[in-house]
């Protein structure tokens, strides 16, 4: 096996066996990088010198016998939202394209302090807006599994860079399920912690209320070695919460555990195939102990429209009165993303304070779940990736639908009450194409989840490397 397919954990071994060095794994993955981006778009911009030094760095350390951290060595992409220090800072964007990051971002920060290597910043959706990772002027990624594909978004670069084999591990984001939407569409796993989690200080805001940084990977066990080497306390960030940061191990188990299954999430129908799979899916499931619980959640209409409200809200805010750059340079920002903002331009305080009232609700009348279950199965999309020709459009069980609605119905809820919520890879549909599960648990119970996710995984068809692994 290449260097470039060994995951984190595998790494690490490796390392301490002292058959593979940092400067070899780094190689590895900028030869990969070299060989096969031009065809995916997955990176914004690599620092080959930079990484190489700081490899030559932590293998002088391992001949030493120092370890840095769980991270040591182990090659990362970063999502362009996040600062990195000397870096294009731009957030996907035309007008910040002569930004320079002046440091790292608190995540980043963390993973360095891990031992971990940065190897360049993979591409997002602009300002984070969007599920496509398109831009007409400063490129896009393209699906691993079929360039005529979107890889979702709006962490589509950091999500193609892992099912393609440029990197183990990566940093996402996740406001309405851009760390989940592309670890399903490009067949990779990734996680969206509890908010408060991580820090987001040296990241652009989407929307401050929603926005939770988080780990992808190909394997749940690295994310939960990514996400404990990144989470914690954050004087600096007072959206941090002051806990212990998850276990950085993974029980893969479900003997035992509560799923709930709940069929008033399913507001837009499933596409047929995919509808095949997520029954598989769940009988896989209780094949392998799972408790299957049916619930009801009669109030499920009113979540996407909740946040909704508060997206557009917030987000017009920080466009407008922190970074100030709208409307004045309207005409600069991609069309998708211009129109999101007039459209929030619309919302009044009165829809944004009564958004808000309605979000206790809900978090509380969600909650209540948890009494019952353990952890929450749904869907991660009613169908597949739009086309890159496209990529408004996609199809459910109905036929020709939107993307956004193929995708939010099923994502929106975890970021508006805060909830941990890992996705993980269930085969292929009709097309080929990777699709996903979710697991969603009560607050702070990242390691139950992950421990779930990864009894899932391993009864769950594994989609493994993108077909351009073989390019």
């Amino acid at each position: 096996m290449a260097l470039w397919q060994y995951p984190v954990s595998e790494l690490v071994d490796a390392y301490r066996s002292g058959t593979a060095s940092p400067v070899e794994v780094v190689e590895s993955s900028l030869q990969r990088i070299a060989r096969i981006d031009s065809s995916i778009g997955a990176f914004r911009e690599v620092f080959h010198d930079r990484a190489l030094k700081e490899a030559r760095r932590r293998s002088d350390e391992l001949a030493r016998g120092e370890w840095r951290g769980p991270l040591h060595g182990i090659p990362v992409g970063i999502k362009e939202l996040f600062d990195v220090e000397g870096a294009v800072g731009c957030y996907g964007s035309t007008i910040l394209l002569d930004r320079i990051a002046p440091s790292d971002a608190a995540a980043v920060a963390r993973w360095r302090q891990a031992g971990a290597i940065v190897i360049g910043t993979t591409r997002s959706h602009e300002f984070g807006w969007g599920i496509t990772t398109q831009h007409a002027k400063l490129g896009s990624t393209l699906n691993p599994w079929d360039t005529g594909r979107v890889p979702g978004g709006s962490s589509g670069g950091t999500a193609a860079a892992l099912a393609a084999g440029m990197v183990p591990l990566a940093l996402g984001s996740d406001t309405g399920g851009s760390i989940r939407i592309p670890a399903c569409f490009c067949g990779v796993a990734g996680i969206k912690p509890t908010y408060g989690r991580v820090a987001k200080r040296g990241a652009v805001s989407l929307a401050p209320s929603l926005d939770h940084p988080g780990p992808l990977a190909r394997t749940v066990p690295d994310l939960a070695i990514g996400l404990a080497a990144m989470a914690g306390y954050d004087a600096s960030d007072p959206s941090t919460l002051p806990v212990r940061p998850p276990s950085d191990t993974v029980t893969p188990s479900l003997a035992g555990v509560r799923v709930g299954v709940v069929a008033d999430f399913h507001l837009r129908a499933l596409r047929k195939d995919h509808q095949a799979r997520f029954d598989a899916a769940v009988d896989a499931m209780s094949d392998a102990g799972a408790l299957l619980v049916d619930l009801d959640f009669p109030w499920a209409e009113e979540i996407r429209p909740t946040f909704a409200t508060i997206q557009m809200a917030e987000a017009y805010h920080v466009h407008s009165s922190v970074m100030g750059i709208f409307p004045e340079r309207a005409s600069e920002y991609g069309a998708d993303v211009r129109g999101r903002l007039e459209m929030s331009a619309e919302v009044t305080l009165s829809d944004y304070l009564s958004a808000r009232a309605s979000t206790r609700v809900l978090r509380h009348r969600f909650a209540r779940l948890f009494d019952e279950v353990d952890v929450v199965l749904t869907p991660i999309t009613a169908g597949g990736p739009s086309t890159t020709s496209e990529p408004d459009v996609s199809s459910d069980a109905a036929g020709e639908a939107p993307f956004r609605d193929v995708v939010m119905d099923y994502t929106v809820a975890q970021d508006l009450f805060g909830l941990p919520v890992c996705a993980v890879p269930n085969g292929l549909d009709s097309d080929g194409l990777p699709l996903g599960v979710q697991l969603t648990g009560q607050t702070l119970s990242e390691n139950a989840v992950m421990d779930a996710a990864a009894g899932a995984a391993a009864v769950l068809p594994d989609t493994g490397f993108s077909p351009a692994a073989g390019l």
